[in-house]
């Protein structure tokens, strides 16, 4: 009993002891305080954006609000797509229902609204409310399960990671062109509602 006692004792007093030589870290003031800078990545791991700066009382929600790079989708470079992905891909439109992004939650803003027409010849249309915004070339790359988007649109042009599920895909920026860490829920419509 009176070891337990001691013991606790000396705990009660190394607490104090510990606690009293943590220094804190000052805070600065609300107008210095600036948030961290997002910039490209120059460094050796891929990356859509570096956030500078780091923010150690707590954890940092910084949005970066902005257009993802320019990729020259090798789209040509594919083995052309068989009949039955032709087939797949030029059957009825293409819309976005969903896009997320980690650094970028509001990112839908930029796909919702958009139709995809995909042609056979592996050319395809971008229509916002039945007027033509863009139009690019695709791919579709069979054993890496890869969709190629060369157009117009800085939002759609890259390689996508490609998940399906009958006439929906989700495609995913997270490949050796595309590391933005967008996705993108793709469902299929036999008609816009432009055409209804």
């Amino acid at each position: 009993m009176k070891w337990n006692l001691l013991l606790a004792i000396v705990v009660v007093l190394m607490a104090y002891i510990t606690c009293k030589n943590i220094q804190k870290t000052p805070e600065p003031a609300p107008e210095t305080a600036q948030a961290p800078a997002a910039e490209q990545s120059g460094l050796p791991w891929k990356a859509s954006k570096v956030i500078k700066g780091d923010n150690p009382n707590s954890a940092y929600t910084y949005q970066s609000k902005s257009v993802p790079s320019h990729v020259d989708v090798p789209w040509d470079t594919v083995k052309k797509p068989t009949t039955s992905r032709r087939a797949f891909m030029s059957t009825g439109w293409w819309t976005p229902k969903m896009a997320y992004q980690p650094s970028d939650t509001t990112v839908h803003v930029y796909f919702i609204g958009k139709w995809l027409r995909f042609a056979e010849d592996q050319t395809f249309k971008i229509y916002v409310e039945g007027k033509e915004v863009g139009n690019g070339h695709w791919a579709w790359d069979d054993i890496k399960k890869e969709t190629y988007l060369s157009c117009t649109d800085p939002w759609f042009n890259n390689t996508w990671a490609t998940q399906e599920r009958g006439f929906r895909m989700v495609w995913k920026g997270n490949t050796e062109l595309n590391f933005t860490g967008i996705q993108v829920r793709m469902d299929n419509e036999p008609t816009p509602p432009w055409l209804k």
